[in-house]
């Protein structure tokens, strides 16, 4: 495989296709999962948002913090269980050199909705520090 592109920019968001509804209460267990693997890479995880696509599952997009290139942004989708034909495409785009490599096709107008975002995770932390104060 041939190293990143220059010409390719940095990226600073991961998007996940995921061909399928997942049950809510495995939510929590994915954003788990979606964090533990970013830290695996020395990344923090800003947000994650998600969106139903047309009929077919959910789009993923995770805020990161640095920004990294784009071959490890597409294997991080992989590993977050990106669909594989989008994968194949996308490593196609990156070493073709196209920056707009990372597409997800939605609906004009359709809505994000924040499923984790730093703002709560700060807030759930302070949570757990005065609960464990009021405990001593």
């Amino acid at each position: 495989m041939q190293g990143a592109d220059l010409s390719v920019e940095l990226v600073d968001e991961l998007k996940i296709d995921k061909d399928c509804f997942i049950h809510k209460q495995w939510l929590g267990h994915y954003i788990h999962l979606i964090r533990s693997t970013c830290r695996r890479f020395c990344l923090r995880v800003l947000s994650i948002k998600e969106c139903c696509s047309e009929t077919r599952g959910e789009h993923y997009y995770i805020k990161i913090r640095p920004a990294i290139d784009a071959n490890l942004a597409n294997m991080l989708q992989w590993l977050l269980g990106d669909d594989c034909q989008r994968v194949a495409f996308n490593r196609a785009r990156i070493e073709s050199g196209l920056s707009g490599w990372n597409k997800l096709f939605e609906v004009v107008g359709r809505r994000l909705r924040t499923i984790y975002g730093m703002q709560n995770a700060q807030c759930s932390s302070l949570l757990r520090r005065k609960k464990k104060r009021r405990s001593w």
